[in-house]
């Protein structure tokens, strides 16, 4: 009796301790079980565990491209341009280069030419205006707007930049031919405007492989890259303007001075105080 007492009272514990076991929370159930069936193989950790990532919301995202497909159509247009420039008008492309550095140069470029009816000046200056006008937005995206709920965005934004740089410079080019006229300077003045176009010129040239890093990595520093090289060209292409004035004897430097300032430095000046008044 008393064996069979030990037998009842062992199968009871057994019973009661599986149970036990039963009952209890795992990430894996079969883990204790497979323990107690065959404890000699050791039971494998599962792949599905749970991650730390957290939902922000139920409602689907729609994909925004990291850089509209239209910039890269404008840049590798602007690279075609200046591929078929130096193919063909490569002699000339060359003397626009080293025109702001010596007057010699300055002096054949305009002996081989009128570079203004050239086709070389048309390609050029389209590679200005669109890298000067893709600067101006990244600028305004990245430094200066950073609101998705504006009324213009994208490409309208750029044709909106594009044709304000286009029309500032019409303007101007305009009122210097007007006031040529009026003091009676149209041989230096055309000198000065040749002046204006070659480092136009330059400025597109060195500011088209800058724009690809600013662009395509949304970089702020080559953005300030491409600002302190506009900066330089555009200080050099002052002194360059001061340096063809001089050779006008019947107007003293200060006026000149005055008369540069006023058509340089005056509207860069309006437009800094309409920008940090109305978007800093």
């Amino acid at each position: 009796m008393k064996a069979a007492d030990i037998a009842i009272q062992s199968d009871t514990v057994l019973s009661r301790n599986l149970k036990l076991i039963s009952h209890q929370v795992s990430t894996d159930s079969t883990a204790d079980f497979q323990s107690i069936l065959s404890p000699g193989i050791a039971p494998a950790q599962s792949f599905f565990i749970s991650h730390q990532l957290k939902t922000q919301g139920i409602r689907p995202v729609l994909f925004k491209q990291y850089q509209p497909e239209w910039i890269l159509g404008l840049l590798l247009l602007c690279f075609v341009f200046l591929a078929w420039v130096q193919v063909f008008y490569r002699r000339r492309l060359r003397q626009i280069l080293l025109a702001p550095y010596s007057k010699r140069f300055l002096s054949q470029l305009i002996r081989d030419g009128d570079l203004f009816t050239e086709r070389i000046a048309l390609a050029t200056g389209f590679i200005y205006l669109i890298t000067t006008s893709l600067f101006l937005y990244q600028l305004y995206e990245l430094v200066l707007v950073k609101d998705t709920g504006r009324l213009l965005q994208g490409f309208p934004l750029f044709a909106m930049i594009s044709i304000f740089v286009l029309g500032f410079w019409i303007l101007k080019i305009g009122l210097i031919r007007f006031l040529s006229f009026i003091f009676r300077t149209r041989q230096t003045t055309r000198e000065y405007i040749l002046n204006i176009l070659i480092f136009n010129i330059l400025t597109g040239i060195f500011l088209l492989p800058l724009l690809i890093f600013a662009l395509y990595l949304k970089s702020v520093i080559f953005l300030w890259i491409c600002m302190i090289i506009f900066a330089l060209f555009f200080l050099f292409r002052f002194v360059r303007g001061f340096l063809i004035g001089i050779s006008i004897t019947k107007f003293s430097y200060l006026f000149l001075f005055v008369y540069l300032c006023s058509l340089e430095i005056l509207p860069l000046v309006i437009l800094m105080k309409i920008v940090l008044r109305y978007y800093l």
